[in-house]
């Protein structure tokens, strides 16, 4: 259900003109018609409580001390107090207007009871898109703090604005759903305008500032609030009721979008990981790939810009197992199979920048916990008896000096099936790891000879099962970020 479709299913119907465009006076029409009214604290609090049904535990509300965000915090306050985990409020460090905002949000937030995080930016951002970067960090790492999500008191004003700027720069179907797109975020008064907020903070009295930079035109949200809507607005009366009907139906699209990706990657492997089948991507149009790609990623919290989606669309169009790509800030994808099932496996880049080559030596005892991305686990004897014949077991002699470094392309291995030795790469090959996740690979080493490649083979000379006389038993994994 939309926003809208979810008012007018309480026999609310509240007009599409946004604030700029339209008087409002603390009321709002039932049905459409002029004559019944219903009063404005009854639509916040019908889309407060539709918009809390959906979301499963607490909330922690984004309030800068704007009329929209502190209206938010005394409705939550007063009609869902039990959702309600703290206050999250963000100086950006931009002059005395961001840090007595902050401020204030401290003091309402304290009066009513609620717990406050408030924080302020060690260096001044001076664009809108570093201001929002670090304002959703902070949000993000306070929301996780509490296991809550984030609310935000954005409009349908500002879900105009939003597409409009995205019309405006050549956004597709994605783009144009705007805030109302599937997300984790919740925003309870999208379908609602700004003039009933307003009209409800001078009924309540609800104290707050007013950002400067709303009346400014210094960036484009300004610009299109002020002049291009009002604009259009004469020109096309039903302008903004198209666009945020247009809005609604790409919201719509991309819901659908999402259950099909979902068919595709029901089970996934690990976070900040997908698997998808090949197979929609091999059937289907450029287009298709487009927009295949771009949801794909955003599955694991990846926007890919028109670039990197014409890359990503070319590089589909080889059906080689084993091909990668690397898009810009270091995220892959890599085609991979499991027998003739293929799959494109897309992965996030690392925030922590660990080299692939590194070697440490030392007692067959003093085994690091953790080596580059992989955690040795020293085992009893009794643990290792009870892991059975396990791949990622690794025995080293008790008194040997041994040496843990990542493999290297020449590395030779005699096995028991290849005794007089065979690259270590071949075994790679036979158990399909991707040559992107060969590099950095632990090999345990003793006199300088591969013992053991953990998950993958072990030499003639290494302890084969737990319990062989006189070894230490390490349980070897990967660390996925």
């Amino acid at each position: 259900p939309t926003p809208m479709g979810d008012l007018a299913g309480y026999g609310i119907r509240t007009g599409f003109a946004p604030v700029s465009t339209a008087a409002h006076h603390g009321h709002s029409s039932v049905n459409g018609q002029s004559g019944d009214r219903v009063p404005t604290a009854d639509v916040l609090r019908a889309a407060l409580e539709l918009s809390l049904s959906r979301v499963v535990g607490p909330l922690v509300l984004a309030v800068s001390g704007g009329r929209d965000s502190m209206a938010l915090m005394h409705a939550v306050a007063r009609w869902a107090p039990d959702r309600l985990a703290a206050v999250a409020t963000f100086d950006h460090g931009t002059g005395g207007y961001a840090t007595e905002a902050a401020a204030l949000v401290a003091v309402e937030a304290r009066r009513l009871g609620v717990p406050v995080v408030r924080e302020r930016a060690r260096t001044p951002a001076n664009s809108e898109a570093a201001w929002r970067a670090a304002r959703w960090s902070f949000l993000q790492r306070v929301a996780r703090a509490f296991a809550a999500s984030v609310a935000t008191a954005h409009t349908r004003d500002d879900q105009l604005e939003t597409i409009v700027m995205r019309l405006m720069r050549g956004a597709g179907a994605r783009g144009l759903a705007a805030l109302a797109a599937p997300s984790s975020v919740v925003r309870p008064w999208l379908a609602v305008s700004r003039g009933e907020v307003a009209s409800w903070v001078t009924e309540q009295s609800v104290s707050y500032l007013e950002d400067p930079m709303n009346a400014s035109r210094q960036f484009q949200r300004g610009r299109v609030r002020h002049d291009l809507l009002p604009a259009l607005a004469r020109l096309r009366p039903r302008f903004a009721e198209e666009m945020l009907a247009l809005g609604e139906q790409a919201a719509g699209w991309r819901r659908s979008l999402e259950a099909y990706i979902d068919s595709l990657a029901p089970e996934q492997p690990r976070v900040g990981v997908l698997r998808i089948s090949t197979t929609p991507f091999d059937v289907t149009t450029a287009e298709g790939r487009a927009v295949l790609w771009s949801a794909s990623f955003a599955r694991v919290g990846i926007a890919i810009d028109a670039r990197g989606t014409r890359a990503l669309v070319r590089f589909s169009m080889s059906r080689r197992r084993g091909a990668r790509a690397v898009l810009a800030g270091g995220a892959t994808v890599l085609r991979v199979g499991e027998g003739a099932t293929e799959f494109y496996e897309l992965r996030r880049s690392s925030a922590r920048r660990l080299p692939h080559d590194w070697t440490w030596t030392g007692g067959a005892g003093q085994v690091p916990p953790r080596l580059g991305r992989w955690r040795f686990r020293q085992l009893s004897t009794l643990d290792a008896r009870e892991a059975g014949e396990d791949r990622w077991l690794v025995g080293v002699p008790i008194d040997a000096v041994v040496t843990v470094r990542s493999w290297q392309a020449g590395d030779r291995i005699h096995t028991r099936g290849a005794p007089a030795g065979r690259r270590v790469a071949r075994y790679f090959s036979e158990t399909h790891v991707p040559a992107l996740d060969r590099m950095g690979w632990p090999v345990v080493l003793v006199a300088g000879a591969p013992m053991c490649v953990p998950g993958i083979c072990r030499s003639m000379a290494a302890p084969h099962r737990p319990g062989w006389p006189d070894s230490i038993w390490y349980q070897c994994e990967r660390e996925y970020d």
